[in-house]
C-alpha cells in the first residue's frame, strides 16, 4: 500500500492510498471528533500527484458556481462536446 498525506492539521488528516497489487486508489479522511476517531474512505481515479493538486488548489468560489450554472442552463450541445 502506497500512502501519501495530502493535508493534516490538529484534528484531521486526509490521505491518498493506492493498492500496489490492483492499483485501486482511495482518499481517506480521518477526523478526531467529540466521540472519538471518525474515518471516511472514497474511491478515486486520481493519482497521488493529482490528488495533491486538487487539495492544494484554489477553492471553487460562489461566482464559479453561478457561472457554471448559467453556462449549463443555456447550453444546447451534447455532453461529448464538454469533455
Amino acid at each position: 500500500m502506497k500512502m501519501l498525506v495530502i493535508e493534516e492539521d490538529d484534528k484531521r488528516t486526509t490521505l491518498h492510498m493506492t493498492c500496489e497489487s490492483c492499483s485501486a486508489a482511495t482518499i481517506v479522511y480521518v477526523s478526531l471528533g467529540q466521540f472519538g476517531v471518525v474515518t471516511l474512505g472514497t474511491l478515486t481515479d486520481l493519482e497521488q500527484s493529482e490528488a495533491r493538486q486538487v487539495f492544494t488548489g484554489e477553492a471553487v468560489s460562489t461566482n464559479n458556481v453561478i457561472e457554471a450554472h448559467q453556462f449549463l442552463k443555456n447550453y444546447t450541445g451534447g455532453v461529448e462536446a464538454l469533455i
